[in-house]
């Protein structure tokens, strides 16, 4: 399971009508926070949690929280401040330091399931989404409202970053943009993309496997990959799939498919590309796909990955990820706590 909206969602939708169900969303946070605004997380009356809203430390709380607001049918908003001696998050031990606000929504039919369908439906067909939910008022129905970015609407959309509060229709709203899971094409199936596929999959992205030769991307050797693409390189081109990937990876370690991959995916409006191998081999990867560097729709990584020190398949599938994930999300790539720079 990851926590990315879109599997929260899918994990819920076959079960939304067999128990209770209370929606979590963290809406402002001061300070240190694991989630920051707009995470969220869905409790059943069973006990079941779908997401996280912390590190594991205010679940249980959240969850005699949302039995309360299952039995009153009414919202309700939760503040934890970790600093405070007199607040259940201090009591606990919580060591971050910061404040976390969460509202708490009953998700059900009479209140279209505050727009979570809706959502799903626009992250599942690999398109952006803004999703909008009321913060709770005693007395008024809880509201959450998908705005497909096309409909006119009185709210204001995040202008930057994925989320806003703003004050507006009488009320006030949590208003986030989320991403769909990204999709990551590996272009070659041998034993070294193994790592790769595994640990995107593990993060939640969609992998798709390409690669012509019999002897090569075989299914029982990559069980969780999304597809695998028995076809030429050129065949993203022509491909339905291939018009919602994000990032590449080109690992084929042949001369000829390589060049393919690069010729085919040089125009795609990737978000990361990257070729494994020394620098001077994609010098020549280049030349034979008769293309030039600042052809490509973002920067080529050549050789490919961080430099984190990675020798073993594992340790160059994490480096390829990690270089991917910053280049996805804004990321920077370096140490958090400069502690690198001080060996």
């Amino acid at each position: 399971m990851t926590y990315h909206p879109q599997h929260l969602i899918e994990q819920w939708l076959p079960k939304r009508d067999s128990q209770q169900w209370v929606l979590g969303a963290v809406f402002r946070t001061q300070g240190s926070a694991y989630r920051k605004a707009g995470a969220l997380m869905l409790f059943g009356d069973n006990g079941e949690q779908l997401g996280l809203l912390s590190g594991g430390c205010l679940e249980s709380d959240l969850q005699r929280k949302a039995m309360q607001v299952m039995q009153t049918r009414e919202a309700l908003q939760v503040r934890y401040d970790s600093d405070d001696e007199e607040d259940v998050s201090y009591q606990l031990g919580i060591g971050c330091g910061g404040v976390v606000e969460v509202m708490l929504h009953p998700v059900e039919h009479s209140n279209d399931y505050l727009g979570l369908v809706a959502l799903y439906k626009q992250l599942s067909q690999h398109q952006s989404a803004v999703w909008a939910l009321a913060l709770p008022e005693r007395g008024l129905p809880s509201q959450g409202l998908h705005l497909d970015g096309t409909t006119p609407t009185a709210l204001e959309l995040p202008k930057f970053g994925d989320h806003t509060l703003t004050l507006q229709l009488g009320k006030e709203w949590l208003v986030n943009r989320y991403q769909p899971v990204p999709h990551l094409a590996i272009f070659g199936g041998g034993a070294d993309a193994r790592p790769l596929a595994g640990l995107a999959t593990q993060l939640g992205w969609q992998v798709t496997l390409i690669d012509p030769r019999p002897s090569h991307a075989r299914r029982e050797q990559f069980p969780t990959v999304h597809r695998v693409v028995r076809a030429a390189p050129s065949s993203v081109l022509d491909s339905q799939w291939g018009q919602t990937v994000d990032a590449a990876v080109v690992m084929n370690h042949q001369l000829e498919l390589d060049a393919e991959a690069l010729h085919a995916i040089a125009n795609l409006p990737l978000r990361y590309c990257a070729l494994l191998g020394p620098s001077h081999r994609k010098q020549q990867v280049l030349s034979k796909a008769k293309i030039e560097h600042w052809h490509c729709h973002c920067p080529l990584a050549g050789p490919a990955g961080l430099a984190i020190g990675a020798q073993l398949p594992e340790g160059i599938a994490l480096a390829i990820l990690s270089e991917c994930h910053a280049a996805l999300f804004g990321g920077k790539g370096g140490s958090l706590s400069q502690v690198l720079c001080r060996q």
